[in-house]
């Protein structure tokens, strides 16, 4: 008896020790990035086909999508996984003698594993406020913030499911995206590839908002119409062309002063001393001149000596937030 006992206890022990994470629930995760892998795995396990009968179905009938395996996580929990995932990438990396390069694809690898459906789960404004601030985190880990920068750009050529998603629900909370990417472009500071990612993400975001201002007024329709015409935010600085709807004046201004916002931004990494970097310098011009052939800039004159280099930052004006 003692040892039916004994046998009954290892073999409880063993089970235990072979028991993935998602098969105890009620256990605390202590790492999220092993719990995830562990997710993966057993959902991947479940799909293998049975060979020996060659069927071409699929043993997980009841299992629906890999993402349902995620459905008990928070966005929180997923960018704590992302984070020990970058530990894990750079524990392989020292292993393996790897080259920072070599690292951070990999930390980048882990990361875009991790959130691949986090978009498809979000259900609250406060989970997306939580991915936006995880952007404009100074203390947060600088490949998770680059990884979620470049996420937000729309004309990035490797788009993933999460990238998507991103994209739309960040849509719905403008305001917040804008002051997050702005704080980062403003900081002194700021890694130079975040500053960069940063103002590439914000330029992107205005391209599209005036896009979306301009296409969706009914004047503005009615124009490219008659004109067989593309719809184009430049003409909301020409004179020539019929003025939108006073909705969209108030639209278009609200944009106008957030994008002067940013210019005066782009200017002070050109001309201010103080915090410039060759790179972010250079990528700010750039930008700059972008603004300049699609953006309607109140100041197109004074844009223009910038770029010419006749212009210092003594002689910034604020704009008046007029779409004329």
């Amino acid at each position: 008896m003692f040892i039916d006992l004994v046998i009954a206890v290892v073999f409880f022990a063993v089970s235990q020790t072979n028991t993935s994470p998602s098969e105890n629930p009620n256990q605390p995760i202590r790492n999220y990035w092993e719990h995830i892998q562990g997710l993966i795995q057993q959902f991947d396990e479940i799909r293998v086909t049975d060979v020996s009968t060659k069927s071409k179905y699929s043993q997980t009938a009841n299992k629906k999508y890999p993402f349902d395996l995620f459905r008990s996580l928070t966005t929180r929990e997923l960018i704590r996984a992302c984070r020990e995932s970058i530990k894990s990438a750079r524990e392989e990396g020292k292993q393996k003698n790897w080259n920072e390069e070599e690292i951070s694809l990999k930390c980048e690898e882990n990361i875009a594993y991790v959130l691949e459906y986090c978009g498809i789960l979000i259900d609250k404004s406060s989970e997306v406020d939580y991915l936006i601030y995880s952007m404009g985190e100074e203390q947060e880990e600088p490949d998770l913030r680059l990884f979620l920068l470049n996420q937000c750009i729309p004309d990035r050529k490797s788009k993933s499911l999460f990238s998507i998603h991103l994209q739309m629900l960040i849509n719905n909370r403008k305001d917040e995206y804008f002051k997050t990417l702005l704080t980062i472009v403003k900081r002194v500071n700021e890694k130079p590839q975040i500053q960069i990612a940063g103002i590439d993400a914000l330029y992107s975001f205005f391209l599209e908002q005036y896009q979306k201002c301009t296409e969706k007024d009914p004047i503005y329709q009615a124009y490219a119409v008659e004109k067989h015409e593309k719809i184009n935010p430049l003409w909301i600085e020409n004179p020539q062309i019929p003025k939108p709807l006073d909705s969209t004046q108030m639209e278009i201004s609200k944009l106008n002063r957030q994008l002067n916002d940013f210019i005066v931004q782009l200017e002070l990494k050109i001309t201010d001393k103080r915090q410039t970097n060759e790179v972010v310098a250079k990528k700010s011009k750039e930008v700059l001149e972008k603004i300049y052939n699609n953006l309607p800039v109140q100041e197109k004159e004074r844009l223009k000596a910038l770029l010419s280099g006749s212009v210092s930052t003594t002689q910034q004006k604020p704009a008046n937030g007029n779409t004329s």
